[in-house]
């Protein structure tokens, strides 16, 4: 289990969130939850578009300017990866996070996030913003941004008992911090009865293996611990059929502003250390979801 001292976040500031722009309104619905997380920040709220040739450059430029994004903040690239320009203009602004919109689909079937953002996601150690289909997207879609939802000042970040998805708890304690968010550290368990030996291990299908609620409690005064400003409880939700069943069952008793999961950062979502349907958490979720790269499994 991850330590006390691992658990301590770090400061956490951005001075420019970047939000990639294809033209199309399911790219522009990420601007909603970009724009809170820019105000929250005190941050400038950039976009940034990839092209293939010139011939496409003013029909971007309007339709960003459309949205509301001063011109000066509008970037465009010409080339034929998306994702490398990207990363590219991350970099040149330097102190960025991204906040991108995500189909739900992918290079490989059950993939969440498609190839671009799971390439992102693969060129930077940095955490991503990602804003499924169904999550903070009102109908019709809003023309602006510049009035921001008011996030519901609760973080969930989600655990299955592996020391990698822990890792997301750094980064979690940080944003809260940042964005004035209690935290709620989740875990998804299939119910299971406890063995009648002691000598045989409690397994489960998926979720913590052993006492599930044991192993909250002890994440949780772990986290008192190394972050005794952030306000925060452990909840094990028990499901039977799914960890993505568990967490929206969760979140429609208890609304929350985001979730926040860690993931391999070289093969994406498909990795996610939360169990078998983790897939799933961002393609159906109604919340952003923070998506932190594993350090421990990046470097495999």
């Amino acid at each position: 289990m991850t330590s006390s001292d691992e658990l301590a976040p770090v400061e956490t500031r951005y001075e420019h969130v970047l939000v990639p722009l294809d033209g199309s309104d399911l790219a522009a619905g990420a601007l909603r939850t970009a724009g809170a997380l820019a105000e929250r920040f005190g941050a400038d709220l950039h976009t940034v578009s990839v092209v293939p040739n010139e011939s496409e450059v003013a029909a971007i430029q309007v339709h960003a300017e459309n949205l509301g994004i001063d011109t000066e903040r509008v970037h465009i690239k010409v080339g034929d990866d998306p994702s490398s320009g990207i990363d590219a203009q991350r970099a040149e602004l330097n102190s960025c996070l991204v906040c991108m919109s995500t189909h739900g689909r992918g290079r490989l079937q059950g993939a969440v996030i498609g190839s671009v953002a799971r390439s992102v996601l693969t060129a930077s150690p940095a955490p991503l913003v990602a804003v499924g289909p169904f999550a903070d997207r009102p109908a019709p879609f809003v023309e602006s941004y510049r009035l921001p939802p008011l996030f519901e000042p609760r973080l969930v970040a989600c655990v299955d008992g592996e020391p990698a998805s822990e890792t997301v708890l750094p980064v979690a304690a940080a944003f809260a911090r940042a964005l004035d968010m209690s935290i709620t550290i989740l875990t998804v368990a299939k119910p299971t009865d406890r063995p009648l030996r002691s000598d045989v291990p409690w397994r489960r299908p998926f979720g913590p293996q052993g006492d599930a609620d044991f192993y909250m409690q002890r994440l949780r005064d772990m986290w008192r611990a190394a972050a005794p400003d952030v306000e925060v409880d452990e909840h094990v939700e028990y499901d039977p059929v799914s960890v993505t069943s568990g967490i929206k069952a969760h979140i429609a008793v208890r609304p929350a502003g985001m979730l926040c999961v860690a993931t391999n950062a070289r093969t994406g979502f498909e990795r996610v250390r939360l169990g078998a349907e983790a897939a799933n958490i961002v393609r159906t979720s109604t919340l952003p979801v923070l998506v932190v790269p594993s350090g421990e499994l990046a470097a495999d």
